[in-house]
């Protein structure tokens, strides 16, 4: 038992430290796509949108954090001979291996509840965030600026007159039943109300596919939400369903089948990522043993490559197996996770002979 305890506790604290280290190394990296996300928005903006995309990555960090401290742990066990010395009193060696499964599924179990009901609620979060920021900071119109997109919506001017936008050009998107045009106006003036924005021009030219249409003094209205994004592809808008919501509309008769196999896919890729840390744990323990023994830094490198190998393999190859019905949504999702840890049982089978 002290053995348990002493291992899970090492764990633990190497762990933490990655999950710590990990955030502090990619802050820099989360706040140049803040910022990119939120072009134009001022810095107390993007600061108030740093900790929604920081909570998005928290399913991947703590896989990757707890991969790290399972090469780590062991490596070290095994660098100091501690392993062998364990082996030699008599101690099946996978003993050793079940502090790290018991962290294992603890921290599968709460990945899978934050994949499943914490993460669309912050997906949702992150571009209601988006649009709202962008939306405000183009009501606050800059004195000297000549041009403003919100989304599709573009304008572009040759200079400014107080609040007027001269010899402008302006993309307005599609919506609904109205084709997008484009506007070539001498001036242009904007007037915002809390849900919509009022576009008066002068000596307009309006472009709507083949037509072309003059007008003296024209008057556009525009509902702002209807320049938010809306999600069409087939796997765009399950990242903001629960795996509850999901399951009723895979039930539900009247969902069309591509559709159908877009939120199977997602229920079970879902499940597959929360159990990527069983599959590190069999990664991570040989790795740790067999290479440790000679550079602490080759032992992390290859752990490192797992994850990514695991991430890039998860977010293409899964999805493209789905999507093209070479599998089917539930086997695609689990084939990389099936593979790796394929993989990690042999591994583990080499380090416990040794």
């Amino acid at each position: 038992m002290k053995l348990f305890v002493s291992i899970l506790r090492e764990l633990t604290e190497a762990f933490l430290f990655a999950v710590v280290g990990l955030f502090v190394i990619a802050l820099p990296v989360i706040a140049v796509a803040a910022v990119a996300k939120l072009q134009g928005v001022n810095t107390l903006g993007v600061l108030r949108f740093l900790p929604l995309l920081i909570a998005g990555l928290i399913p991947y960090v703590l896989p990757l954090s707890f991969l790290l401290a399972v090469v780590s742990t062991y490596g070290r066990l095994a660098a100091d001979n501690e392993w062998t010395a364990i082996r030699m009193a008599g101690w099946n060696p996978l003993r050793m291996v079940l502090p790290g499964l018991v962290l294992g599924l603890g921290l599968a179990l709460g990945t899978d509840w934050m994949l499943e009901e914490f993460m669309p609620p912050i997906r949702r979060a992150q571009e209601g965030y988006r649009f709202q920021a962008i939306r405000e900071q183009f009501k606050e119109l800059k004195p000297g600026e000549t041009e403003l997109q919100l989304e599709k919506f573009f304008l572009s001017s040759a200079w400014r007159e107080g609040d007027d936008f001269l010899n402008a050009v302006l993309f307005v998107p599609e919506h609904g039943k109205e084709r997008a045009r484009w506007i070539l106006a001498e001036r242009v003036r904007f007037q915002f109300t809390e849900k919509e924005v009022f576009l008066f021009l002068q000596k307009a030219r309006i472009l709507v596919g083949p037509s072309d249409v003059r007008n003296e003094n024209p008057v556009f209205r525009i509902d702002l939400g209807q320049l938010q994004p809306e999600k069409e592809g087939s796997f765009g808008a399950t990242r903001h369903k629960t795996s509850a919501e999901l399951a009723q509309l895979v039930l539900d008769p009247k969902t069309p089948a591509p559709k159908k196999s877009a939120y199977v896919y997602e229920i079970h890729n879902r499940r597959a990522l929360s159990s990527t840390y069983l599959m590190f744990l069999l990664l991570g323990v040989p790795t740790g043993i067999l290479l440790r023994k000679g550079t602490q830094l080759g032992a992390l490198s290859a752990a490192v490559g797992y994850a990514l190998a695991f991430y890039l393999l998860s977010m293409r190859l899964s999805k493209e197996l789905s999507t093209s019905h070479v599998l089917p949504p539930a086997v695609g999702a689990w084939c990389v996770v099936g593979v790796g840890a394929l993989v990690g049982a042999y591994l583990m089978r080499r380090a416990v002979r040794r």
